[in-house]
């Protein structure tokens, strides 16, 4: 990004001139009493720091009873959610606030028809014009996908199924995963990974589980399916659509459930690429590898039972059931690009059934998720250089630096831990590689072709380059200044493997960060996120890798023995939380979120003590600075979330709800109990005893 240097240019006036001198002396001038100089002027104030958002607290709430009510309730009554969105907080509203950059940068590039072909501005600008033309993409109907469809229908034997999969797999990305995978053995080097995929439902318990609600989904997924094809005109029997769910349902049945698959040990599986073709005969990795010029080397294979399945259904099922099968997974992945029936259709039952959304989003806003999605590091680098300026990297430079060294301090600091165990979390802790802002190098997309005219094939165009790009890296040296998010998100992520932590653009905005708020909000704030992915380092997935990113052990047993009984305290914790009358959450589900919550407000709070370097903190609208620490964390994880929404959550992300990832790690924070007064036996402090400490 290029920073312009300010110049200020001062004018001298000089007067000057010449006389004759006097033939006679001048008379003496009279005595004048010299001025004092000017007073310089004073400095203007430093600009008064923000503290929290003093509007959006619900005075009638008691903050050691339910601190999520307390700290943001107002802000969530006065701002019900939007009608297409299934949550809402200050911290999505930025999010939001984000996509309407997006819109003005996409806008202005595409209002200037004849960029040079493959810049970044002709690929973002010819793709947003083509997907907001809502016109052409009604009068197309399915005519986009014909090519796609062509291939399904030209599928007569077994092996036109595999060959067909070769030829979809980069749009479609069915019936299993392929992608490039650090080699959790020998971190230096990329290898090819195969894992489960191929479901049209969340998981494996929408199709095995007896609970109500999953019979509903499967009951509404079908419905949903058979109205999709005909409204694509290709009438299929019901009875043909059940055999497309048997299959899903067999390919389920076969994958780990979500919490078995959170434990990387059980995706380890080392599998020479002649073992993959035995494993797997049916479905010919050897020209599905050659495809994507990947080299016929070692792969990892997450979940051999599933490609065992897998190939048993490419040898059984029938021919036709497989093309009804890709048929479906093409209209499923195409419809949100094609005409208004499919898209509205196609919104009712992902966004609507299953998330809980009222209306589907603007169309705009839905092609600016669209190009960030494709095409994230040509429309960021636009990004960075409008909306974020140098002076808050800087700032979050500070920050990262200094929440890393409290980590250190909370390393040395746990008592449970033996001196051993404690100098290797140390040594892992020095070789993290923080991230902010953007790559320090993008993605070339020259080679894309991309029109103003053709929405679906620029779409095709966009992902089958992901595909291969990522294919690339396979066989290849790690790449290690390779982002995994685009600068416009509104995330961030700490992985494992590369020992980084990674903070995108479009996260470091008001409310999480602001650079006229104080640090006491900052801290408890975007602090606690930082935090958060340093303790992800920590927690029980990546305690699992080195400081080389090795899947290996460097734990003494009996520290491995503390660390587990410890984070059990926090599952168990979290499994007493219910979202409704038999629903709750499942603590070994959110385990490594809730462990990096409870790790971002310790390590934030140690952190932020030692930014002050002994100074008191600023009062501010009659907050301590301890007060307002707590607040910007409550304040930023603050959503009011649809009961869809929570439904779905409590049973596919790792994440729990909003609530309990305020009210969870903050219940454990004795420093949370002092800073606003609540006695021992309130709602909001755990007893010693039951108290969950891991960092």
């Amino acid at each position: 990004m290029k920073q312009l240097a300010t110049i200020t240019i001062a004018l001298a006036v000089a007067g000057c001139g010449a006389s004759t001198p006097p033939t006679t002396p001048p008379a003496p001038a009279p005595a004048i009493a010299a001025e004092p100089p000017p007073a310089a002027a004073p400095a203007p104030p430093a600009p008064k720091l923000r503290g929290v958002l003093v509007d959006d607290i619900d005075r009638s709430a008691d903050a050691c009873t339910d601190f999520f009510q307390y700290a943001n309730g107002a802000w969530r009554t006065a701002h019900p959610i939007p009608a297409s969105q299934s949550r809402w907080s200050r911290r999505w509203e930025s999010g939001e606030t984000n996509k309407e950059h997006l819109k003005e940068l996409l806008e202005s590039v595409a209002a200037h028809a004849g960029s040079p072909p493959g810049s970044a501005d002709q690929i973002v600008g010819d793709f947003y014009a083509a997907c907001t033309d809502e016109a052409r993409a009604n009068a197309a109907g399915v005519a986009p996908i014909a090519p796609q469809l062509a291939v399904i229908d030209a599928i007569k034997t077994r092996a036109d199924v595999t060959h067909a999969i070769i030829e979809l797999h980069p749009v479609i990305d069915v019936p299993f995963g392929f992608g490039s995978q650090q080699d959790p053995h020998q971190p230096a080097r990329v290898i090819a990974d195969v894992g489960p995929g191929g479901l049209g439902l969340p998981n494996r318990d929408y199709y095995v589980k007896s609970d109500k609600r999953f019979v509903e989904a499967r009951a509404k997924y079908r419905a949903h399916m058979i109205a999709m094809f005909e409204l694509a005109g290709r009438k299929v029997a019901p009875a043909t659509i059940d055999a497309v769910i048997a299959l899903e349902t067999a390919l389920a049945k076969a994958t780990l459930d979500n919490v078995a698959e959170r434990d990387p040990k059980h995706l380890d599986h080392p599998t020479a690429f002649a073992a993959l073709v035995k494993l797997a005969p049916h479905i010919d990795f050897a020209a599905y590898a050659d495809a994507l010029h990947v080299p016929h080397d070692a792969v990892n294979v997450d979940e051999p039972a599933f490609v065992a399945a897998l190939d048993r259904q490419i040898a059984s099922a029938p021919v036709d059931t497989w093309k009804t099968y890709l048929t479906w997974h093409l209209l499923s992945t195409a419809a949100a690009m094609l005409s208004a029936p499919l898209v509205q259709e196609d919104f009712e039952f992902t966004q609507g059934y299953l998330e809980g959304a009222k209306a589907i989003k603007p169309r705009w806003k839905r092609c600016a998720e669209a190009a960030d999605s494709l095409f994230g590091e040509a429309l960021g680098q636009k990004y960075v250089e409008r909306y974020f300026p140098p002076a808050a990297k800087a700032r979050m430079q500070e920050m990262v630096k200094n929440i890393l060294l409290a980590t250190g301090d909370a390393i040395r600091d746990a008592t449970w831990m033996a001196d051993a165990t404690k100098q290797r979390a140390l040594g892992k802790l020095a070789t993290f590689n923080p991230k902010i802002g953007y790559p320090d190098k993008w993605k070339d997309y020259s080679s894309v072709h991309v029109t103003r005219d053709a929405l679906w094939d620029d779409v095709v165009a966009g992902s089958r380059f992901l595909a291969t790009d990522d294919a690339a890296k396979i066989g290849k040296p790690v790449d290690r200044t390779l982002w995994g998010m685009t600068p416009p998100t509104s995330n961030a992520y700490y992985n494992p493997q590369l020992n980084e932590i990674v903070f995108p653009a479009g996260i470091l905005v008001p409310p999480g960060f602001d650079m006229q708020a104080s640090d006491a909000v900052n801290y408890g704030a975007i602090g606690v996120v930082i935090g958060h992915e340093v303790s992800h380092g920590f927690d029980d997935q990546g305690a699992q890798y080195d400081e080389a990113g090795a899947l290996a052990n460097w734990w003494t047993p009996e520290d491995l023995k503390q660390f587990k009984a410890r984070g059990k305290c926090v599952s168990d914790q979290f499994d007493s939380y219910f979202i409704e009358p038999g629903i709750h959450i499942n603590g070994k589900l959110v385990l490594g979120e809730s462990i990096a919550d409870l790790g971002g407000v310790t390590i934030a709070w140690r952190a932020y003590q030692r930014s002050l370097a002994g100074k008191p903190g600023e009062t501010i609208d009659g907050f301590t600075p301890e007060q307002q620490f707590f607040l910007g964390w409550a304040q930023w994880r603050g959503d009011e979330t649809r009961p869809e929404e929570q439904r779905l959550m409590v049973q596919n992300d790792p994440h729990p709800v909003a609530k309990y990832r305020v009210n969870g790690p903050l219940s454990n924070t004795p420093a949370f109990a002092k800073a606003f007064g609540c006695k021992p036996d309130a709602a909001m402090v755990r007893a010693d005893a039951q108290r969950c400490t891991v960092w």
